[in-house]
């Protein structure tokens, strides 16, 4: 049997606006927050937008894929970054 593993997705009352620097900014409609995301965070929000749900370790896969760095890394990466993202109420799952 396999195990339920949790898909993660970009809330739909959350905007992304990329930045000419290749940073980015969230909007969060409800509670009018703003946050800042850097290029790893704005290629990992990218994944959370196209896909319908997306996985911790497809997020990590595409991380290496993309930049230099090495997959116990990128899962670390990915975990904090959607720990963050989770705790702001910006992503769904």
């Amino acid at each position: 049997m396999q195990k339920n593993v949790k898909k993660y997705q970009a809330r739909e009352d959350v905007v992304f606006t990329d930045l000419d620097d290749g940073s980015a900014v969230l909007l969060h409609l409800e509670t009018k927050y703003y946050f800042s995301l850097n290029e790893t965070g704005c290629f990992l929000w990218k994944l959370l937008e196209r896909e319908a749900g997306i996985t911790e370790k497809e997020m990590a896969d595409e991380l290496c894929e993309a930049f230099d760095v090495d997959e116990e890394r990128a899962i670390a990466d990915v975990s904090e970054f959607v720990g963050e993202l989770s705790q702001q109420g910006l992503i769904k799952s």
